[in-house]
């Protein structure tokens, strides 16, 4: 029998049991029969997990989110060259993680910096490591590790932040190590664009619904520069978990169950 799928036909079957006013149950047999039965019927509370609404720029790991350079998270909390505080080894900001406000003015090399393409205030950005810098094989990431054993959902999408010709960056996401959306360009991409989300951009497949995960799997959101320098690329991700009830009570319930209709059975003999 599959305790996960049963506990609502276990509810149907046992319930007659405590309606029928000729049980020869004892009072206390049929208090701990309610309290099984009712604990079938509680439900678990989903969770939601927001990449934006749980940030935080002095802890890393932030609980279930971690911001990461390769595959450790990133030590280095400072400000940017225009005062954003961002997760960065480079204070100009490539490499960055961050939740703020765009660059202005002029960039530490002399150039002035284009306007904002898709950036308002409070959105986490991730700079795709350049190729000087690493990205040909070091790659920026954010990670959600589960609590407990459960389903989840995902939605979300990463549009470009900020504008320049010769740059664009790819970006994928995973659970367990297994792809399951991915784009290899982000280049003018608004947020509201439907190429941006995540839902249209699926491997062959997958789903973003429905995902069964154990305690401790990483959901990661990764990005790669596709050219020389990477760029901003703006992330929005959310995540609900519905926590599956252990086995072991379940089994528990099950039992006491089991037990008290056998002795239910032996006082109408």
């Amino acid at each position: 029998m599959n305790i996960f799928a049963s506990s609502a036909s276990l509810r149907c079957w046992f319930a007659p049991l405590l309606l029928n006013r000729r049980t020869l149950m004892p009072a206390g047999a049929l208090g701990l029969a309610g309290a099984l039965l009712a604990g079938l019927g509680a439900p678990v509370k989903a969770a939601s997990f927001a990449l934006v609404n749980n940030w935080s720029d002095t802890q890393n790991p932030n609980g279930v989110w971690s911001y990461n350079q390769g595959n450790s998270p990133i030590t280095v909390s400072q400000p940017l060259f225009w005062g954003q505080v961002a997760w960065s080894y480079l204070w100009f900001g490539d490499g960055a993680i961050l939740r703020g406000s765009a660059p202005t003015g002029i960039d530490p090399f002399g150039t002035p910096v284009p306007p904002a393409h898709d950036w308002l205030p409070g959105d986490v950005m991730m700079h795709a490591l350049s190729i000087p810098y690493g990205g040909d094989s070091t790659f920026l990431n954010v990670t959600w590790t589960s609590p407990a054993d459960g389903i989840i959902d995902i939605a979300g999408r990463a549009w470009d932040g900020l504008i320049i010709p010769t740059r664009d960056v790819a970006w994928s996401l995973s659970v367990g190590g297994q792809t399951i959306a991915s784009r290899s360009s982000v280049f003018g991409l608004y947020r509201t664009d439907a190429a941006a989300q995540f839902s249209n951009n699926l491997l062959p497949g997958a789903s973003l619904s429905g995902i069964p995960v154990t305690q401790g799997e990483v959901v990661r959101f990764q990005v790669a520069t596709d050219t020389y320098y990477g760029e901003f690329v703006g992330v929005q991700e959310d995540i609900t978990l519905n926590p599956v009830p252990e086995p072991a009570v379940l089994s528990f319930v099950l039992a006491g169950l089991l037990v008290l209709a056998a002795r239910q059975k032996r006082s109408q003999v």
